[in-house]
């Protein structure tokens, strides 16, 4: 009977890591046209991307950032205003490239 049950098992385990990932992080690029201080500001051309929301997380390559505004939702370029620590790294024209950042848990 254990053997049977670890055979499943393995074969639950090989199923799960061969699927390919359906829930891959969508990147998203926008064009920065304000920083003050660690308040980012980037346009985004095209539809708003279902994971931004007002106090959503990102991920941007030099690190984590917060939502803080959106632009309504229909204005061509839509504009975010994000709280990035590290915004000191960043230009004002330079492109980003971010995607979903982690859920963040409260208790």
């Amino acid at each position: 009977m254990k053997q049977i049950l670890t055979a499943l098992a393995l074969v639950a385990l090989v199923g799960l890591v061969s699927m390919p990932a359906q829930g891959a992080a969508k990147t998203v690029t926008g064009k920065i046209t304000a920083i003050d201080g660690t308040k980012v500001t980037i346009a985004i051309e095209g539809d708003r991307p279902d994971f931004i929301r007002k106090n959503g997380t990102l991920k941007f390559k030099v690190g984590p950032g917060k939502i803080l505004e959106l632009s309504a939702a229909d204005a061509k370029p839509f504009t975010i205003v994000v709280n990035i620590k590290k915004a000191a790294d960043l230009k004002v024209g330079d492109e980003v490239t971010f995607e979903k950042g982690l859920a963040v848990s409260g208790c």
